[in-house]
């Protein structure tokens, strides 16, 4: 199977998500509406499995949803999917999919899958350089689509100084004390991300 990605910089994978941010939340909307996109804008299918998760572990992967090699639907392990409840890793899962999309469309139209089976089968088929790093990729894609550079900046600026003006004068001096509670408090619920998530893009934004 000839399965080789491109190289790409954080600052190419960015260019890719300014793009498609543009083009599907022109009104900028914070925490980035990824369901919908996928489901009004994209008429994309979000495929609930119970058990998915499980399945993958079994065969020694790491995997809570895939996209079909059609871009037709997106399965995801049901534990996560909620409509009705916020939950981080979803969010990042849907974005992570869809960086697929964007950034390998050319290598996932040369794959047949459509089902947990057949993606076991091709993940395993895949060389695992090229694996990690298309999944690489994805997950920065998702990053940067999920927390916005030109939003973040904004954000990670009033999201400090509300933290200092917060916290006791014992802790003026503790920026790592101050960074993390802004993290926590303002910044990761502001764009609905998980905190891991919120502090890889400000470290690699050169915010803190």
């Amino acid at each position: 199977m000839n399965f080789q990605s491109s190289f790409l910089t954080t600052e190419q994978i960015n260019l890719e998500v300014e793009i498609f941010f543009h083009q599907y939340n022109p009104a900028m909307s914070i925490p980035v509406p990824i369901e919908e996109i996928i489901d009004i804008k994209l008429q994309m299918d979000i495929i609930p499995i119970p058990g998915l998760k499980d399945s993958f572990i079994k065969a020694g992967l790491d995997i809570d949803a895939f996209i079909s090699s059609d871009f037709k639907s997106i399965t995801v392990d049901k534990f996560m999917y909620n409509p009705n409840k916020t939950n981080v890793r979803y969010q990042f899962s849907l974005a992570h999919e869809i960086g697929h999309m964007v950034l390998h469309k050319h290598l996932f139209n040369e794959l047949k899958f459509n089902n947990c089976d057949d993606w076991i089968r091709m993940i395993n088929e895949l060389p695992q350089k090229e694996l990690k790093r298309v999944e690489w990729q994805a997950s920065e894609f998702a990053g940067l689509l999920l927390v916005p550079r030109k939003i973040l900046k904004n954000v990670f600026r009033k999201a400090i100084k509300d933290t200092e003006k917060l916290l006791d004068s014992k802790y003026e001096k503790r920026k790592d004390f101050i960074l993390e509670t802004a993290i926590e408090c303002y910044i990761a619920p502001k764009f609905n991300v998980a905190k891991y998530t919120a502090k890889i893009r400000i470290e690699r934004d050169g915010l803190a």
